[in-house]
């Protein structure tokens, strides 16, 4: 099952990169697609704020249904309504405070760029109550191990985004893709309640008939929110910091920070979300052993793809880059983006091995180690930045992202280790032998830059060694993908 469900991350992720590349040819690097771009981020900052009713949902909700099927579903239905009432009020003071939004996450813009992005946040306004109903919805279908028809409505937003660039871009500009973000939003919200209609019973219960649960969630979620607000702060930081720079580069970051996310998306994304599914379910039935097993396959499966994805994507880089965008990019440009790609590297392999550690965690509700890492993590992001701003200008951004999301993978690590003794030696020792591989891959295409065919021969040599030290890994991470289970 997890194969579909991949390829229906595919099927989003590749229109997604559709869009980005089409709305970069049609921009370019421009004002409009730095406030695009900045909206975009405030919107995702806000979106925490649902974590602080949702976060810790799925293990709850578990534990509620191992003992009591109907309890369940009331508690779904109240937890429901109060997100209702939530999402209306956030939207609200989304719209009636807009500009303070816009200072708080950009200091650096003069009054026009403030006035211009605080009209699409109004608009964004009405984007954002449906988005928070939404993916309450997807989280109650997935807890119920309803995961496939929420993956697929995930096809939609990017598909009207595309169709928005190109047929209304040259009338609307970039509002255009605004508009499509409410319209997806709204249709989504319609064809999920029918959908949850049929497979799930749906009602309001008035919140406070279900007060003593609600609240005792909301007491645990409490500090796993606070710890995700904390967490994201990184992206107000990154953005004052990136908006002192001049015209473009909050686009070239975001762009170059997009291209390598999509590319861990597609591997990670539906691996995670039924890993947490899982491991929720494991720890309610006090099955340790699980647990044990899953992580490891993971963590292998998506270190292997994640690595092999990588290695091809650099070779390729600059030459797509510049087929796709010159001359709207500049070979400037597309090297500060080749770099910043290669900077973000580590980043997103250290993340890959925190998040196994981090959804065990969460799975075992504990909120306050949450809270306690992020408020760590921000503070040494913070450092590094400041430290190394003057030194190594855009690319200290990926380097402290890096260096204080280490800190948070180990912290994670050595807590579910401690309790649960999830990893060995023979474990550690792969996770050795894939970071020199990484290692090795950063600074081959760092030397060679401009030595493409020579980086590209190198590239295909450390794939050839990597396939025959990890060829068998690799046929059982694919076999392992592909099998079929629970979800549905």
């Amino acid at each position: 099952m997890l194969s579909v469900l991949s390829i229906l991350n595919l099927i989003s992720v590749l229109l997604s990169i559709t869009f980005q590349i089409l709305l970069i040819r049609v921009f370019g690097v421009h004002l409009e697609t730095d406030i695009y771009y900045l909206s975009i981020l405030i919107i995702q900052f806000i979106h925490i704020f649902l974590g602080f009713v949702t976060d810790l949902y799925i293990p709850f909700y578990n534990d509620i249904r191992t003992k009591d099927e109907k309890k369940a579903n009331e508690f779904q239905n109240s937890i429901y309504s109060l997100v209702f009432f939530i999402s209306i009020i956030i939207s609200a003071l989304f719209f009636f405070f807009s500009k303070f939004f816009i200072k708080i996450f950009a200091r650096g813009f003069e009054y026009e760029r403030i006035l211009f992005a605080s009209s699409i946040l109004k608009i964004l306004s009405i984007y954002l109550l449906f988005l928070f109903l939404n993916s309450y919805i997807e989280i109650v279908l997935k807890a119920n191990f309803y995961v496939t028809f929420p993956f697929f409505m995930n096809i939609f937003p990017p598909f009207f985004n595309l169709l928005s660039l190109i047929f209304f871009s040259k009338t609307f500009g970039i509002k255009a893709i605004i508009y499509s973000m409410v319209f997806s939003t709204i249709l989504i919200f319609l064809i999920y309640n029918l959908f949850f209609l049929k497979k799930l019973r749906i009602f309001f219960i008035n919140p406070f008939k279900k007060k003593r649960e609600i609240f005792y969630l909301i007491k645990q979620n409490i500090l796993v929110k606070l710890g995700g607000m904390i967490w994201g702060l990184n992206s107000p930081i990154m953005t004052n910091v990136l908006s002192y720079f001049p015209i473009g580069y909050i686009t070239l970051f975001t762009y170059t920070n997009r291209f390598i996310s999509f590319i861990s998306d597609i591997i990670n994304s539906p691996i995670f979300q039924v890993f947490y599914l899982k491991v929720s379910r494991y720890l309610s039935e006090n099955n340790i052993e699980a647990v044990k097993n899953v992580s490891d396959k993971i963590l292998r499966a998506t270190l292997l793809l994640f690595f092999i994805s990588v290695l091809f994507s650099l070779m390729i880089f600059k030459k797509f880059f510049l087929f796709l965008f010159y001359p709207k990019l500049t070979f400037e440009h597309i090297s500060i983006m080749y770099f910043i790609f290669l900077s973000l590297i580590p980043y997103y392999t250290i993340l890959i091995f925190e998040s196994i550690f981090k959804n065990i965690t969460l799975c075992m509700k504990k909120g306050l180690k949450v809270l306690q890492i992020a408020i760590v993590y921000i503070i040494l992001y913070s450092l590094f930045l400041i430290s190394t701003i003057n030194y190594f200008k855009i690319y200290s951004v990926p380097f402290s992202l890096f260096f204080a999301q280490t800190y948070n993978a180990f912290s994670y690590f050595f807590y579910v280790n401690k309790k649960m003794k999830v990893m060995d030696k023979v474990i550690m020792r792969n996770l050795f032998e894939f970071s020199l591989f990484f290692l090795f891959l950063i600074i081959l295409n760092f030397f060679l830059e401009n030595k493409d065919s020579f980086r590209i021969f190198l590239n295909l040599f450390l794939f050839l060694i990597f396939y025959l030290k990890r060829r068998n890994e690799i046929y059982d991470s694919i076999r392992f993908l592909m099998r079929k289970g629970e979800i549905k």
